[in-house]
């Protein structure tokens, strides 16, 4: 029997939903792919038709919340800030959306979109790789930085980014101001890092 396209969208919800409640509730590394298909119903088998691992599906879900934070950045963004406060509302507003899975973030990520992997080894963090450095791009257009989005300037942007995301994941300071702090660092240093690379080429370009 053929299951229908609204069906298998059904499917891959709850599939979602029961694994997020798994998660929050007894921790990523303790929850199995069984625990999961038991939780909404289905075959062990079945679930794998959707998600290739458990690291894929809460991958998955973590990319969810990211696209989420950078709608909610998109609404809350003038157009008047500078480029070192987009940038602090770009990651401020992903961090808040991803808060229900900050105590199991650090697993995911290092499967899913760790600087250390060669290969793809998860589309969903590829794609939310993808998604966020696009709308770094956007910024850096944005404010003039028409020739900064070069692959040295993505990977030092990648590696604060995940930086900040490995600190806040176990920040316990309060409302997790130091992780605040180290995006305001992180951000000017990655301005000045941009700034100086387009100064030292226009001065290269005018010889």
């Amino acid at each position: 029997m053929r299951i229908t396209k609204e069906a298998k969208k059904q499917n891959r919800l709850a599939i979602l939903q029961a694994a997020q409640k798994l998660f929050i509730k007894n921790g990523f590394e303790q929850t199995t792919t069984r625990d999961i298909s038991l939780a909404c119903g289905m075959a062990k088998g079945t679930l794998f038709n959707y998600f290739k691992n458990k690291e894929t599906l809460a991958m998955t879900l973590i990319a969810d919340a990211m696209e989420t934070g950078r709608e909610q950045y998109k609404h809350r963004k003038t157009g008047e800030e500078h480029f070192e406060e987009e940038l602090f509302l770009l990651i401020a507003s992903e961090l808040r959306a991803l808060k229900p899975f900050r105590g199991y973030i650090g697993p995911v990520l290092e499967s899913g979109m760790s600087l250390f992997q060669k290969t793809v080894s998860c589309e969903a963090g590829q794609l939310a790789r993808k998604e966020h450095i696009k709308t770094l791009i956007d910024i850096l257009h944005f404010h003039g930085f028409e020739t900064a989005a070069d692959s040295v300037t993505i990977t030092i942007y990648w590696s604060l980014y995940l930086g900040i995301l490995a600190h806040w994941s176990r920040d316990n300071s309060e409302n997790q101001g130091e992780t605040l702090s180290l995006i305001d660092y992180s951000m000017h240093t990655f301005t000045n890092t941009v700034s100086g690379n387009m100064e030292n080429r226009q001065a290269v370009s005018n010889e």
